[in-house]
């Protein structure tokens, strides 16, 4: 009867522990997959980033001198005042 008892508890603790370390193993899986999920969209994200920035032009309304978003100001007059122009789009 003993002995019955006893091997009862020990699959109760083995299952328990193959439980346990299925759902570590479960959830740090996840973890990992949802952080390469996060840092592919940051890339995919720079990458658009940087040809919506290449696409932009901004016309300065001083000198009105045409340039790129990636300038922090009008490269002839030095003027730190943006207008954006959007490319247009084809119909």
């Amino acid at each position: 009867m003993a002995a019955s008892s006893a091997w009862q508890i020990i699959l109760i603790f083995s299952v328990m522990f193959i439980v346990i370390t299925i759902a570590a193993f479960w959830f740090a899986f996840k973890t990992t997959k949802l952080r390469n999920k996060k840092e592919l969209q940051e890339k995919r994200m720079e990458i658009i980033d940087k040809h919506f920035n290449e696409m932009i032009r901004i016309e300065c309304p001083y000198c009105k001198t045409i340039y790129t978003a990636n300038r922090q100001e009008c490269p002839s007059c030095r003027a730190n005042t943006k207008k954006i122009l959007f490319p247009e789009i084809p119909a």
